[in-house]
């Protein structure tokens, strides 16, 4: 079921159901959701307030499921269902690598990376970050990740149809920022992977160098 089809279909339950199904490590296009409800929004379906509130209290709830879990199970259940989407015991210590030097930038801003947003609620229960913290920080997490999401559905609703006629007219100018932003998608993408890498390579060159 496509995430068109979920909303037209459930309305808000719909928006809460994914952003929370999205952290018990079930592949979910959580950003598409957002992106849609901003666009049904600007459509008339939905009203903004209720929107935001299901968004904001639907991801920070999935965030304390996930973080509960890393609390009280761990690694092994992590590592037992994580193999599902990719994950295994080497992204899983890299992740602990660079969530213990970068753990509050990490949990406010890693939600703005798919994958990662998952994996940190995970990673900061396993290392005990106080709940305080860790809650208040998500729930601002949350509402900025939602509202970013929510608005730019609107905004690429109200403007589609300019946007439609401009490539129209210009097809090959169009190809080309296509083209761009995809390359910039790459560029970030191989610039995250890279500073994991570097943050683990010192990390074991650190517990090398100590007798």
């Amino acid at each position: 079921m496509s995430p068109h089809m979920i909303l037209a279909q459930y309305g808000y339950e719909g928006v809460a159901f994914a952003l929370i199904l999205e952290f018990l490590l079930i592949p979910f296009p959580a950003e598409t959701i957002l992106v849609f409800s901003g666009v049904m929004w600007h459509q008339g379906v939905f009203h903004i307030v209720p929107l935001l509130i299901v968004a904001i209290l639907s991801s920070w709830t999935g965030s304390l499921i996930a973080y509960f879990i890393g609390t009280y199970v761990g690694r092994p259940i992590l590592l037992k269902f994580g193999r599902y989407v990719g994950l295994n015991e080497s992204k899983l210590h890299k992740a602990e690598l660079v969530f213990t030097r970068y753990s509050l930038p990490i949990v406010g801003f890693g939600r703005f990376i798919a994958g990662i947003r998952v994996l940190i609620a995970y990673v900061a229960g396993m290392n005990k970050m106080k709940f305080g913290v860790y809650s208040l920080i998500t729930m601002v997490s949350a509402a900025l990740w939602s509202l970013v999401f929510i608005f730019l559905g609107s905004t690429v609703s109200a403007k589609w149809h300019l946007i439609v006629t401009w490539s129209s007219a210009h097809p090959i100018l169009a190809s080309i920022v296509g083209l761009l932003v995809l390359a910039l998608l790459y560029v970030v993408w191989r610039l995250k992977h890279k500073i994991i890498k570097i943050e683990s390579n010192q990390t074991l060159t650190t517990k090398t160098d100590t007798p």
